[in-house]
């Protein structure tokens, strides 16, 4: 006979299996599973393939002893960081990580316009991260470039039911240097200082190789999102203020569209003006997917003259409108109806006639076009 568990062990047995499962603390998740002994291992003898080739073999999981240098700072097995190492992040174009066998963390920023002084720039980056994330500057040298900071202090938290709640302090130097040809910079990061806590334990971190590049990587790019937020908001205050070109044309999949000959960005920034003066009211927007959900109000015969719109009919439903990046770079605007099925030729193209040359030329401002326009 099968017997069958009540739902109340069964849910008293998931409970302990969360509470477990949580015991394992943040900073047991650094060490490798298990007691493992990483001094005293020893391979076993390389097997015989019996008169085949043995070119496969490998030793790379030979394990060296510990030397006198890394007893004397006091690394032993359970200190081994088991958490793979950071890598760069390069959100921003022209941005590499210089292969050097110093050790450094040197980042470079290469120049795709001979004008462009790259110094200058990576040095504003730099002064514009400090200065957003209130990090104290102990000591400045502009002659030089470099820049050394106070602690850092950065408060994460982890886990569901039972929270982990990490404390990492940093200090750091930054170099800036020019690269002799002109046209590129190189920032190095170097770690000063670096402690973490989990909750009232203090872990152990050896500031040295793998780590310590690892900790000046996680620097970095935070210092390149901030890069990347201040270009973007760079590009978008620049597409507020130029025109957008629309013509009537095809989407890469041959259906009747609206083009624009203006990147994704400029597109998405500006269209919701455009569709609020030809009375598209927003209900959503999913800049990820590139679609607009609005909503048609027919508005009365005066509207029309008043904003220099020549009128179209439309139903007063729910349309989407879905945007796509062509392979020309330019950006295509299709129509759908709310059941996502393509809006007919002719009222794709009555909606674009309803624009005048006289908005088309203009910048679409937030409010109403005026008969002098």
């Amino acid at each position: 006979m099968i017997k069958l568990f009540k739902s109340s062990r069964i849910t008293a047995s998931v409970v302990v299996a969360l509470s477990l499962t949580a015991c394992t603390r943040f900073h047991t998740r650094m060490q490798a599973n298990e007691p493992f002994n990483y001094d005293y291992y020893t391979q076993h003898e390389k097997f015989n393939p019996d008169g085949f080739t043995n070119d496969e073999a490998r030793d790379v999981y030979d394990i060296p002893a510990l030397t006198a240098q890394q007893k004397k700072i006091g690394l032993k097995s359970s200190d081994v960081d088991v958490r793979p190492p950071a890598q760069l992040i390069p959100v921003i174009e022209g941005v590499v990580l210089e292969a050097n066998n110093t050790g450094k963390t040197t980042l470079l920023f290469n120049a795709f316009n001979q004008s462009d002084n790259m110094k200058v720039k990576v040095w504003q980056i730099l002064e514009s991260y400090i200065a957003a994330n209130n990090i104290e500057v102990v000591a400045k040298d502009t002659d030089h470039s470099r820049i050394k900071t106070g602690i850092i202090s950065e408060k994460s938290s982890y886990g569901l039911i039972f929270r982990n709640n990490v404390l990492r302090e940093s200090s750091y130097r930054f170099t800036l240097e020019q690269a002799p040809d002109g046209l590129s910079a190189a920032l190095t990061v170097d770690a000063l200082s670096y402690a973490e806590k989990n909750d009232a334990n203090v872990l152990k971190v050896n500031l040295t190789q793998r780590t310590k590049k690892s900790i000046e990587l996680r620097l970095v790019n935070q210092l390149l999102k901030h890069a990347y937020d201040l270009k973007e908001a760079s590009e978008l205050q620049q597409a507020a203020t130029q025109p957008l070109p629309i013509k009537l044309g095809f989407d890469d999949n041959t259906q009747m569209a609206w083009v624009v000959d203006a990147n994704f960005l400029n597109t998405w920034v500006k269209l919701p003006d455009l569709l609020k003066l030809l009375r598209f009211e927003m209900v959503d927007a999913d800049k990820n997917l590139g679609y607009f959900l609005v909503k048609f109000k027919a508005p009365n015969e005066q509207y029309w003259q008043e904003n220099n719109l020549n009128p179209f009919e439309l139903d007063n439903a729910e349309y989407f409108i879905q945007l796509g990046e062509l392979n020309s770079g330019s950006t295509s605007i299709t129509w759908l109806d709310a059941d996502k099925n393509p809006l007919a030729d002719e009222k794709i193209s009555a909606i674009y006639f309803s624009i005048t040359s006289k908005i088309r030329d203009v910048l679409l401002l937030n409010e109403a076009q005026s008969k002098s326009l």
